[in-house]
């Protein structure tokens, strides 16, 4: 794996496991006379592997970092709430996770790798130790680790959607939606009136729009059968140049899905959503198309059966819409609004 490894490939499906914490040594907290104002409900003391942290309690999380008094050890109880806000807002008004969500931001690779080994043991770990630079999600816990303040944060943002699905969804995504929801959540920029508050802005992703865009003139997007069949981690092994396209074209999906074709899809995307979270998607694939597609749609996670069931059966003329709405993105001049954060269609 090259080490030089851009944000867009380090963000990988999350898993579904069950580890023990690791040990740390907490003793009680100090509420923050700030806690009105703030989501922080207590800080601790956290060591991990010979370094004292902290340990952040917040209504929806409970972070765990070796950062102290930095702007990411700041800024990440806000924003960690102001991420789950927009989850459960943005598309669909969906429900909170089932119980608070681990979140741990190690000040190093090293340490990342340390506390992989120690939640997942050394054979699973193997799956992610491969990461030069970013973290993963499993079993509604993210593990990350600092590569600069805004990319983690983004990173965060990716993980924390695959944590909140986790915890709060009856029925899996598949994972060209749940991937995809995860890249549109990565966009943000900070609120200039209140620097500290970060605004959520899906289009505002420069490093999926350009790896798209090169993925684009180079004749290397593949047709939306093709994605729907895609799984990222089977793609990391293979080639990072197809990883990073399968990020950034399921990435336009989701945009495609919510405001693509005047908005065909999106009532649709917004059912998918209410229906896995309260456990009704497999019957609806299994109306549809029969227990075998249904059963085939959840346990795989991959295919075309979920996109047939609630967007089109013809795949063929979904794959032209959705190329025609890949081309019209990377026209000439649709950079600069990608970077203001706005919808290159208007």
């Amino acid at each position: 794996m090259i080490r030089a490894i851009p944000l867009a490939l380090l963000l990988l499906l999350p898993a579904c496991a069950s580890s023990p914490s690791p040990r740390a040594d907490t003793s009680p907290g100090v509420v923050s006379s700030a806690a009105a104002a703030s989501p922080v409900l207590s800080v601790e003391p956290w060591t991990f592997s010979g370094r004292v942290g902290q340990a952040i309690s917040t209504p929806s999380y409970r972070i765990f970092t070796t950062q102290r008094d930095t702007p990411l050890a700041d800024r990440l109880p806000g924003f960690m709430e102001a991420s789950l806000a927009n989850y459960t807002a943005a598309l669909a008004p969906l429900p909170p996770p089932r119980r608070r969500l681990d979140t741990y931001v190690l000040s190093n690779r090293a340490e990342w790798a340390r506390l992989t080994r120690d939640l997942l043991g050394e054979e699973r770990a193997a799956r992610y130790l491969h990461i030069e630079r970013g973290g993963f999600s499993d079993d509604t816990r993210a593990v990350l680790f600092n590569i600069g303040l805004h990319d983690t944060l983004a990173i965060a943002a990716h993980e924390g959607w695959h944590q909140y699905t986790q915890s709060a969804f009856a029925e899996p995504l598949p994972a060209w939606l749940d991937e995809g929801l995860a890249v549109w959540m990565e966009g943000f920029r900070w609120d200039a009136q209140r620097p500290d508050r970060p605004i959520f802005l899906p289009w505002a992703n420069v490093e999926r729009f350009d790896h798209l865009r090169a993925a684009w003139a180079r004749g290397q997007t593949v047709p939306l059968a093709t994605l729907l069949e895609s799984r990222p981690e089977d793609l990391i092994r293979a080639s990072s140049d197809g990883t990073l396209t399968y990020y950034s074209q399921v990435w336009a999906l989701a945009h495609f899905l919510n405001e693509g074709d005047e908005g065909r899809y999106r009532d649709p995307l917004r059912r998918l959503l209410l229906d896995a979270a309260e456990g009704r998607m497999r019957r609806a694939v299994q109306a549809h198309l029969g227990q075998r597609a249904a059963r085939s749609a959840v346990m795989r996670r991959t295919g075309p059966e979920v996109f047939m069931t609630y967007f089109d059966d013809d795949l063929d003329a979904a794959s032209r819409r959705y190329a025609a709405f890949i081309d019209r993105l990377v026209a000439t001049g649709a950079k600069d609004r990608i970077i203001a954060g706005q919808s290159p269609l208007d």
